[in-house]
C-alpha cells in the first residue's frame, strides 16, 4: 500500500481565522502514521499544472473551474459560509487533484492521498444537488481518480464514500452513469448536505446504480457492521475492476461535526473489507477532523493492511439498527437487482 503525504497541505490554504479545515488535519494523521510504524511518501512540487487544469475541466463545468480560478486570485474570499479559498489555495487543490487522478492512472494496488482541500461535496458547478455551500470542498479529488482508471482502460469501477456527510458532488457527476456509489453517511434529514436519500438511486442509465445507506444520529458500529455485509455482496454483484473510496474520518464519537458515533471497530471493518477484495484502489481524504483522525484513521490502516485486530463493536438501540437496516435493506435490495440484471 502506498500512502502520499501532499506536503504543501501543511503550508497552503490556510485560513485567517479558526475553520475545521486546516493544515492541522494533516499533522495529525502524520503523527497517526508514525505510531503506525510506516511509511509514507511526502510528495511536493512534482505535479503538472497544465495538465491538472485539463483534469480539473473535465470533472467540473469550466465556469465553475473559471470561478475557483478567480477567486484564487484574491489573499481571501468566502465562497460561501463554509468555504474558503486564499492565494494559494488552487495551486494545493489542483495538486491534490492531479495525485488522485495520476496515481489512479498508473498504480496497480492500495494508494492513499492524503492531501487537503478535500472533494467529495464539490459536483459539476460546486453546489450539488441542491447543497446550500460547497462544504469546504474545491475540486472533486475522488472523480479525478474515476478519471485515472477509466484513462488507463478500466469500464468498471465502484465508488464506495463512508465520510458522514453525503457525497453530493460525487454523486451528482455520476449520477446518470453505471458506475456503482455506495455512500454511508448521516440521516440527511438531520446533517448537511441535507442530500442522499435512500430512494436517491440514480437517473438514466445510472438508475439502481446508486445505494444511500442512512444513518439515523448516535448510530455506533452495530449497524455499519451489519451493512458492510450488504456492501460486500454488492460489489461482488458489479464485479469492479477498480474501487474508489472517500474516506471520511468524521463520523467518529466525538470528532466534532456529526451525531455519529462511530468507534475504531468501524473504520477496521472497513479497511479490510476493502482489502479484501484485492482491487487496484484509490483512497482520498475527505472529512475527520480530531478524534477520527487520530484513532478512526489508525483503525482503518490496520484493516488495509491486514493486521489482526479486535476491537469491540459497540451495539445501537434497537430502534436505530432497526431503522437504518430496515432502510439498508431496501437500498440493498433495489440496487442489487439492477446491477445483477
Amino acid at each position: 500500500m502506498l500512502i502520499v503525504v501532499v506536503k504543501n497541505a501543511l503550508n497552503k490554504h490556510i485560513p485567517p481565522y479558526y475553520h475545521p479545515e486546516n493544515p492541522l488535519r494533516i499533522n495529525i494523521l502524520l503523527q497517526a502514521i508514525e505510531k503506525l510504524s510506516i511509511s509514507a511518501d511526502f510528495w511536493v512540487d512534482r505535479f503538472d499544472e497544465k495538465e491538472a487544469m485539463k483534469i480539473a475541466s473535465r470533472v467540473h463545468a469550466k465556469s465553475y473551474v473559471d470561478y475557483i480560478l478567480d477567486n484564487c486570485k484574491k489573499d481571501f474570499y468566502e465562497l460561501d459560509p463554509d468555504t474558503y479559498v486564499t492565494s494559494n489555495t488552487c495551486e494545493l487543490a489542483l495538486e491534490t487533484l492531479y495525485y488522485s487522478y495520476k496515481l489512479a492512472n498508473t498504480i496497480n494496488d492500495i494508494f492513499m492521498v492524503l492531501g487537503r482541500p478535500p472533494g467529495h461535496h464539490a459536483g459539476l458547478v460546486g453546489r450539488a444537488m441542491g447543497a446550500p455551500t460547497n462544504g469546504f470542498c474545491i475540486f472533486n479529488n475522488a472523480a479525478a481518480s474515476v478519471l485515472g482508471f477509466r484513462d488507463r482502460g478500466f469500464r468498471r469501477i465502484a465508488i464506495i464514500d463512508f465520510d458522514a456527510h453525503h457525497g453530493n458532488g460525487t454523486m451528482e457527476i455520476f449520477y446518470k452513469e453505471k458506475i456503482l456509489h455506495i455512500d454511508i453517511h448521516q440521516d440527511p434529514s438531520t446533517l448537511y448536505p441535507f442530500t442522499g436519500y435512500p430512494t436517491d438511486v440514480g437517473e438514466g442509465d445510472g438508475y439502481g446504480y446508486k445505494a444511500n445507506f442512512v444513518l439515523r444520529p448516535k448510530t455506533t458500529d452495530e449497524s455499519l457492521t451489519h451493512i458492510t455485509t450488504f456492501i460486500e455482496t454488492l460489489i461482488s454483484s458489479y464485479t469492479p475492476e477498480a474501487l474508489v473510496i472517500s474516506a471520511g474520518f468524521d463520523g467518529y464519537k466525538n470528532d466534532g461535526l456529526t451525531d455519529l458515533a462511530l468507534t475504531s471497530s468501524s473504520f477496521y471493518i472497513l479497511g479490510s473489507n476493502i482489502k479484501r477484495f484485492g482491487l487496484p484502489t484509490a483512497i482520498v481524504l475527505e472529512g475527520g477532523y480530531s478524534t477520527g483522525l487520530e484513532h478512526g484513521f489508525k483503525a482503518f490502516v490496520e484493516g488495509l493492511q491486514g493486521i489482526e485486530r479486535v476491537y469491540t463493536i459497540y451495539r445501537d438501540s434497537p430502534e436505530t439498527l432497526n431503522m437504518n437496516l430496515s432502510n439498508a435493506k431496501k437500498v440493498y435490495e433495489l440496487v442489487l437487482s439492477h446491477i445483477s440484471s
